[in-house]
Parts: C-alpha cells; structure tokens; sequence
C-alpha cells in the first residue's frame, strides 16, 4: 500500500475495484454509454486521504468515466485540502453508479463518503476555478489580504487614535531639541473618525400611544398608617415614593 504522503504516479498505485463489482461496474456502464444524450452529473466525495489531490482523483475517477471537472476544496490561508470535493462527470447515470458503487470504500484507511448531487441543487460556483492549476498562497499574499481588509468604525477610531497620540509624542520631542513640525494630518484623521464613530447610532424604537401615556403619568404613591402595629404592609413594585401618616401627639413634647 502506498504510503499517504505518495503522489501515486504510476498505473501500480491506482487502488483497484473488487473482481465482482468491477465486473458488474463495466456491465452497468456500457449499457449507459449507449445512450445518445448524455448529461453531466456531478458526485460529492468526502474523506478524500491526504496526498490524494486533484490530479489523482482525475484519474483514479475516470475509470469509471469521462471526467469533465473536479474541485477540491482548500484552505486560503494555508493551501492546505479540506477532504473533500466535487467531481463532474459528462454522464449523469454514471455519476449515479459511481456515487453508490464508491459510497463507504475503505481507500487508504479512510472511508469514502460519495452522495450524487443533483444538477440543480449545485451552487454556480462549485467548480469556479477547477480548470486552473491550484497555487498555494504565499505568507506575503495572505499578509498583504490581511492588510487590506476592510475596518469597521471602532478599528478606525483605535487606529486614528494611535496615530494622533504617537505624532502628538513627536511633536513636544522635536520642540525640545528646538524644531518646528507642525503636521496635523493624524489629528485631522483622528477628528473625522470620532464624527463617523459617533454617527453610529442604533436607531430607536418609537413607543406607542399607551407606553407614553403611562410614562407621563406620576409615580404612584402609598400611604401608611403605622399606628396599628398587626398591621405590615409590603412595598409593591413600581411604587417611587412611601409616604406614613404618624400620629404627632406621641412623639411631641
């Protein structure tokens, strides 16, 4: 067995079908080829063994049949396979064997995962780009994607503050060595995304007619006479203000 960091080159390393599925495979498909419309279809494969890249499935996949496209899912950062992918072949009914007779195939310790994908559950784009060869990303492009990424209000707040605050340090260092540098760039970058930051406002929801009618309205109130001492009282929610009625002949003098 090859081993998974093989590219598998040669004829040799193709994994090979079992003598009676092959047998009935070729049977099924060449009754399809017979047919004179054909159709693409398309087969999603997960679980695909690392090493097993685009040029590997391409060819392991077109003993079945003609292969119009595959794509593989990969990482953007790293370039790295994800483990699974689409393949088109020009023959729909072929797409449907492959993906029952490839379903669960043990295929270097790992089981295929193979569902045929029905023309018009494929997204328009899940074969943009399959008939370019696959470049992996170089840290400078990724730094440089990174970089350009587009900040929300509160990054560029932080990120004009920063600057205003280190040309401010600048600015009282050239003073002391007697030098006059006057630039108010960053100041002004710092000033417009303040503006931009405090014009975010999340917009309020208008009360309705009643909610405004009770807010109007003044706290209610409770009145207590604490002269009964079996008598308790609890405060209700909502109430602002508690006011007791005490007789002031006991406590005058």
């Amino acid at each position: 067995m090859a081993s998974k960091t093989s590219t598998w080159n040669t004829k040799a390393d193709l994994v090979p079908l079992e003598k009676d599925k092959a047998k009935e495979l070729r049977a099924r498909i060449s009754k399809i080829k017979q047919a004179e419309v054909l159709r693409p279809g398309a087969v999603f494969v997960g679980h695909i063994p690392h090493g097993f890249f685009e040029p590997q499935v391409k060819r392991f996949f077109s003993q079945f049949g003609t292969v119009s496209r595959v794509r593989l899912a990969r990482s953007k950062k790293t370039g790295g396979p994800k483990g699974y992918g689409y393949i088109e072949f020009e023959c729909e009914e072929v797409a449907k064997v492959v993906a029952e007779t490839m379903n669960n195939y043990l295929m270097f310790e790992k089981l295929l995962k193979c569902e045929f994908i029905p023309t018009e559950r494929l997204h328009p784009k899940t074969f943009h780009g399959s008939n370019r060869k696959f470049l992996k990303p170089t840290r400078r492009s990724t730094a440089i994607r990174k970089h350009n990424k587009p900040k929300d209000a509160a990054a560029t707040l932080q990120s004009a503050m920063r600057l205003a605050s280190k040309n401010l340090g600048r600015k009282r260092k050239y003073a002391a060595l007697g030098l006059n540098y006057d630039f108010s760039g960053y100041d002004d970058m710092a000033k417009k995304a303040k503006l931009q930051a405090a014009s975010i406002v999340t917009p309020k929801v208008p009360k309705s007619e009643e909610e405004v009618k009770t807010s109007k309205q003044e706290p209610a109130t409770l009145l207590l006479d604490s002269s009964d001492p079996e008598i308790s009282f609890k405060t209700p929610p909502g109430v602002a203000k508690v006011k007791k009625v005490k007789k002031a002949a006991k406590k005058q003098t």
